[in-house]
């Protein structure tokens, strides 16, 4: 799963890797540790739109569902109801620099940035949803897929990694979920590194982080 990431993107790779989005939006985005329901800029095919993380379908009467679908599984996109509708048209990509993860059996915190120290690009669905009063409220959720063998070691899910590239074939409209389904897929071990996100001196640095987890 995902359910906490980091949000402190170098704002040039962001150009290069975006050349036709005006990304100016992120540079006021310098969060480490990015939780459901806050709101963040995210990257659909022709623009930069604000969206809450956790997405609300069209056709909820209220907001509960947004802690409910912060992750959508992609083995079961076209079966969900709430995503059936969304994987053709409605994909995004979520910037980020890495995301954490908890160990299923030590319950520690793991930092899993790309090799490189690149940009790491989430997958996405979003959607509108109009509240009580009848405003609009932008969500989306980060579809996950089975952990790399790597991965494996700390989670048995994590979310899906764009390679670079195929940023445009995700995004474009004009393809149906059938031509980038292909995409849906755990990224290649060399790809990623795997850190704690705790140690015996700095623990209590990441130990905000691991409360707030917990709430």
């Amino acid at each position: 799963m995902c359910g906490r990431f980091s949000v402190n993107i170098d704002d040039l790779e962001l150009m290069n890797r975006f050349p036709n989005h005006d990304v100016a939006p992120f540079q006021a985005m310098k969060i480490t540790n990015f939780s459901p329901t806050m709101e963040m800029p995210v990257i659909i095919e022709s623009q930069v739109v604000n969206m809450k993380w956790g997405l609300i379908p069209s056709w909820s009467q209220n907001k509960s569902f947004a802690n409910k679908l912060i992750n959508a599984r992609g083995e079961t996109l076209l079966e969900k109801y709430s995503f059936q509708n969304l994987v053709n048209t409605q994909r995004c990509i979520v910037p980020s620099n890495g995301f954490y993860e908890w160990d299923t059996v030590s319950k520690l915190p793991y930092f899993v940035q790309p090799t490189d120290g690149s940009l790491m690009n989430f997958c996405g669905l979003h959607t509108l949803w109009m509240d009580e009063n009848r405003q609009p409220v932008n969500t989306f959720t980060i579809i996950t897929t089975k952990s790399n063998k790597i991965m494996s070691k700390i989670h048995n899910r994590m979310p899906v990694i764009l390679e670079q590239g195929s940023e445009t074939k995700w995004l474009s409209r004009s393809n149906n979920f059938a031509d980038v389904q292909n995409l849906v897929k755990p990224i290649g071990d060399s790809s990623i590194s795997i850190t704690p996100a705790f140690s015996p001196g700095p623990w209590i640095t990441f130990f905000p982080l691991v409360l707030s987890f917990f709430k």
